[in-house]
């Protein structure tokens, strides 16, 4: 595993470990690629075996479990996804973000070690089974196979539940996924997809989206987000499948994402409605925890809380007896039907709170920031804190507000 970059600083670095080395094992355990790095190098402390210049040598490491060690190797990128979903985020994202957002990745080790969703074609499943991955997100959308090809772009079927069984026999998980599409993959199709997937015990949690559009679909297939009475019937039909799971497996099972209720105008479900759900990535009970979190509290400070225009009046009447102002913000960078915090850029930012007579601070929500504290347009909030002349503060919940 040929080491392409060491971080300043890191415990790679103080360790002595160079770019261009080869890291062959850790303790006993022989490297084939990151993950199995990152299988056996999740402690404190670890010794890896390097061929340096064609000499082998052991360099011990140790660290802070909660900071990284430090490396980069030269197959971490993420195998490229083959398939042309009619709903691909990356297809309908505009120039000028950062560059890893354009990365199409479908690959069985980041499912399994970052959460992120795969289309678990046979190889990806073989993968799974041979190292023992567990769980695996999967982007189902349709257990109809040819529904399912349309969707993923095919020019013929692309059957899913044949390899989502092969993991549940063999004792690996799944978590699943369905984007709804009107008029494709929503009413007797959904139903059949939640009861198939439903009849496989890996499958151990099922999040059901809404389709994400941006204005950015220039020469792709016509789609359009569900409204108001169609997001209702989702929450319906996922509502009797949630029935059964309770009395049959103790558990919800099947999980509605928070803009379905939202654009329905349903009340928000109360905490146990997510009882053991993790999906939360995925927009889903993030309300709810938030709506739970502000009853808690009580509050003393003052502010500007900006946040996107989906979750606007419910924030606003959260905090409508507090010291906060509630700023709405449209994105403009992937147009209207785009109205979740996570996906506004610094521009969207600096446009709203240009020549506006907001009270200091302004608390912008921390899921618009990737590790590195830089949003979809490569802005950090020093950089954001400059273009407005405001003080800046990121809050990942409202616990943080003071």
């Amino acid at each position: 595993m040929f080491v392409r970059h060491i971080h300043p600083g890191s415990p790679a670095s103080r360790a002595g470990l160079r770019e261009g080395d080869s890291v062959t094992a850790c303790g006993d355990s022989l490297l084939g690629d990151w993950l199995d790095f990152c299988m056996h190098a999740g402690g404190h402390s670890v010794k890896l075996v390097i061929d340096r210049g064609g000499a082998s040598r052991t360099i011990a490491m140790t660290r802070d479990p909660s900071v990284g060690w430090g490396i980069e190797f030269a197959d971490q990128e993420p195998r490229v996804c083959r398939n042309r979903c009619m709903f691909c985020f990356v297809d309908q994202q505009p120039p000028g973000l950062r560059d890893s957002l354009m990365v199409r990745d479908d690959d069985v080790r980041c499912s399994f070690f970052q959460g992120t969703y795969v289309t678990l074609d046979e190889e990806q499943a073989g993968e799974a089974l041979s190292r023992g991955l567990s769980p695996i997100h999967v982007s189902v959308h349709a257990s109809d196979p040819d529904v399912r090809g349309r969707l993923l772009g095919r020019r013929g079927p692309a059957p899913v539940m044949p390899s989502i069984g092969r993991l549940s026999d063999q004792g690996l998980e799944v978590e699943a996924q369905i984007v709804v599409v009107p008029g494709i993959n929503d009413g007797p199709v959904l139903e059949e997809t939640v009861e198939a997937l439903y009849g496989i015990p890996g499958v151990k949690a099922l999040g059901v989206v809404p389709v994400g559009l941006t204005r950015w679909r220039e020469g792709l297939p016509v789609l359009r987000r569900p409204d108001g009475d169609e997001c209702s019937l989702v929450i319906d039909l996922l509502g009797r499948w949630r029935g059964r799971a309770v009395t049959e497996r103790g558990t919800g099972w099947v999980y509605a994402a928070d803009e379905f209720f939202l654009v329905s105008g349903r009340d928000i479900p109360p905490p146990g409605y997510y009882e053991g759900c993790s999906l939360e990535s995925n927009g889903i009970g993030l309300l709810t925890r938030t709506i739970e979190e502000n009853r808690r509290l009580t509050r003393t400070g003052s502010g500007t809380v900006c946040t996107g225009s989906l979750a606007f009046g419910h924030l606003s009447g959260l905090l409508g007896s507090s010291g906060y102002e509630v700023l709405r913000v449209e994105n403009r960078l992937f147009g209207p039907m785009v109205g979740v915090a996570g996906l506004l850029s610094g521009g969207d930012i600096v446009r709203r709170l240009a020549g506006s007579a907001c009270q200091p601070p302004v608390y912008l929500p921390g899921v618009m920031f990737n590790h590195e504290m830089q949003t979809l347009d490569g802005m950090t909030p020093r950089d954001l804190a400059r273009e407005t002349g405001l003080t800046i503060e990121v809050a990942g919940r409202l616990s943080e507000l003071p």
